[in-house]
């Protein structure tokens, strides 16, 4: 994972995304399903799903343009990468956007009511396990 502030592409610590509530776990992807399900457990995440975008998915652009618009959730958003690459932008306290570069092996959480978005980056393909407290569901509530 790499995190920067998208505007003038200074780097962003872990512990700066953990100030606003941002969680990252790198997972070890030969022997991940032992710390994935201690975090479930731990955090009460009882569904999941699992998602691909690539170049082939049917309606790509539409999606991707749904996804990129600034929103929040009233619950967490929890990405593990499975596969490939994608990019999340998250609003920080300061209105700012960090732009945090998630490859195969991560894992971040995105609290409640936190403005974000997210993108395919070049490699225009990610396998991404979602994680849910109840049912699984996304639901956006867009800032504009």
């Amino acid at each position: 994972m790499k995190v920067s502030l998208l505007d003038t592409n200074e780097p962003i610590s872990v512990e700066q995304l953990k100030d606003i509530n941002v969680l990252y776990f790198p997972m070890d992807m030969n022997d991940y399903k032992p710390a994935l399900e201690s975090l479930c457990q731990e955090r009460g995440y009882k569904n999941r799903d699992e998602v691909k975008l690539n170049k082939d998915t049917p309606n790509i652009e539409d999606k991707l343009k749904i996804f990129f618009e600034e929103h929040l959730h009233d619950d967490e958003e929890i990405r593990f990468i499975l596969d490939g690459s994608g990019i999340f932008d998250v609003r920080n306290k300061d209105d700012k956007w960090y732009r945090i570069n998630v490859e195969k092996g991560d894992l971040i959480i995105v609290p409640a009511n936190m403005y974000h978005r997210f993108t395919l980056d070049d490699n225009r393909f990610i396998h991404a396990m979602r994680l849910f407290t109840d049912a699984p569901k996304w639901v956006p509530v867009n800032r504009y």
